[in-house]
């Protein structure tokens, strides 16, 4: 038997037309229909947190889940803008991004045992390459390299970034139930600085 569901109308999301008109810079459509997507969804945890008395800990995983939000969209507008001023000959990639060491040749260059050999390799030093799998950390580098970002932005952006990789609970020290509404206002307020450089840039 199929319920039907109520519409929780006490919350407020922002309406998508709205979101398409703040975000019209984006000329990627897919990539500005998936901004406006994370934003609605930003918009309601927002809103539902505010109206409601949320039980035990999902406040902090509320506030949790938008800032993994929020930081996908400065992580994918900071690679946008980065690529597109590429493409128009405005930077050079090899000038912002970072290098990496990589082994390109192995040669087996004697047999110690099964298990052990000693080896000879050809070490070379290549800048990485801007694609859709570049970390948030060399973004936010290459912004500051480029101009994109003076030291405070670039700060305030690795800001967002260390608390998106607090999701890996793994890593973490303590007990991740910190957060508060004034820390998801002020990733609101890094966020907006962000988003109009990368507009106005």
């Amino acid at each position: 038997m199929n319920r039907e569901k109520e519409n929780l109308k006490i919350i407020q999301s922002t309406k998508t037309e709205r979101l398409k008109k703040r975000f019209d810079f984006i000329d990627d459509n897919i990539l500005k229909e998936n901004v406006v997507i994370n934003m609605q969804y930003i918009t309601f945890l927002y809103s539902l947190e505010r109206k409601y008395k949320l039980p035990g800990a999902t406040t902090y995983s509320a506030f949790k889940t938008i800032i993994l939000y929020t930081a996908s969209i400065v992580e994918s507008l900071l690679n946008y803008k980065l690529k597109e001023l590429i493409e128009k000959g405005e930077i050079e990639s090899n000038k912002i991004m970072t290098t990496e060491e990589k082994y390109i040749y192995i040669a087996d260059l004697y047999s110690i045992s099964s298990e052990e050999k000693i080896c000879g390799v050809k070490k070379v030093k290549k800048h990485k390459q801007l694609d859709n799998k570049t970390i948030f950390l060399d973004l936010n580098k290459a912004a500051k390299r480029c101009g994109l970002f003076n030291e405070q932005l670039f700060k305030k952006s690795e800001k967002i970034r260390k608390m998106r990789n607090k999701i890996h609970l793994a890593a973490l020290t303590e007990i991740d139930n910190k957060y508060s509404q004034s820390d998801i206002d002020n990733v609101f307020e890094i966020t907006k600085d962000i988003i109009d450089r990368i507009e106005n840039y």
